[in-house]
């Protein structure tokens, strides 16, 4: 990962239409160039991080960089119930990110999903509690605002993940379930098996609310998932622990990064996100609009 130069310290970079979040394991884009690092003062505090701006390794230097932000924070300093999710969503936005593809580790809770593979969600179970989940609260001037869910992942932006794990020869399922649940433990047998039941075949601490947030500024968002782990075993493998989850990552890494920068390569300019909320209530959230 090479250095910004000393005079790239922009305040609004042109072109910035792709973000990516970074989940564990993936808290600096290794092998890229990165142009500047940017604290974004937000309406809801502080966000995980700074926005570091880059072209992708492989994506050349002539075309548009993304913005990055590692969700834990460069550390993992982060759990996943504490993290903010509405101002990391809203730096983004700030700098023009209309398109976010977000990294994560997930577990596999059915054969289907298996160790060392990868997930593009298309659906989600959330089982998370207290987090602030929306930018429309009542408060003024945003007021209320119902924001529609079928569809909680992008399906233009699913579809280019899908294009680009293809690309880089990762064989993927179409669609995927994923529950979300608070943690930071990991969940009981009993857990599992009930959501197993309701439908999940992925589990995550972290994809509950980045997407519906996103889709509250009219941003498309995606999820590339990598399975680190069976969960509590129900392949016959040992129930999951940080360790193997971080070593298994660690592993991956080069993979995860060859996917997100053949997305960056693919992505359209001719993109246009979801547009499910009024433009005028997304620009007084954009505006600061906190009583």
């Amino acid at each position: 990962m090479t250095s910004p130069s000393k005079n790239s310290c922009l305040t609004s970079p042109p072109q910035l239409r792709l973000g990516i979040i970074g989940g564990t394991g993936l808290y600096r884009l290794p092998g890229a160039q990165i142009l500047s690092s940017i604290e974004v003062a937000t309406p809801f505090g502080a966000p995980s991080g700074p926005v570091v701006v880059a072209h992708l390794p492989g994506t050349g230097n002539e075309g548009p960089p993304v913005a990055f932000l590692s969700r834990h924070g460069q550390e993992h300093a982060v759990a996943p119930q504490q993290i903010n999710y509405r101002a990391n969503l809203w730096a983004l936005k700030s700098l023009g990110v209309q398109a976010v593809i977000a990294s994560a580790a997930v577990g596999g809770l059915t054969k289907t999903h298996a160790p060392g593979t990868f997930a593009v969600p298309d659906q989600f179970l959330d089982r998370t509690w207290g987090r602030p989940d929306t930018f429309y609260d009542g408060t003024v001037p945003t007021g209320v605002q119902h924001l529609p869910a079928a569809e909680p992942y992008c399906p233009l932006l699913r579809g280019i993940l899908l294009e680009a794990l293809a690309k880089t020869g990762e064989n993927t399922p179409p669609k995927a379930t994923v529950a979300v649940i608070n943690g930071p433990r990991f969940s009981t047998k009993a857990e599992s098996a009930a959501l197993v039941q309701a439908g999940a075949g992925l589990i995550s601490m972290t994809q509950y609310p980045e997407p519906v947030l996103a889709a509250e500024l009219n941003m498309g968002f995606a999820t590339l998932a990598f399975i680190t782990d069976s969960d509590t075993g129900h392949d016959g493998t040992e129930p999951v622990t940080a360790e193997l989850v971080l070593g298994r990552l660690a592993e991956a890494q080069p993979r995860i990064v060859r996917v997100l920068a053949a997305v960056a390569a693919a992505f359209d300019d001719e993109y246009l996100p979801p547009g499910a909320i009024p433009a005028d209530a997304v620009a007084a959230v954009m505006a600061g609009g906190l009583p």
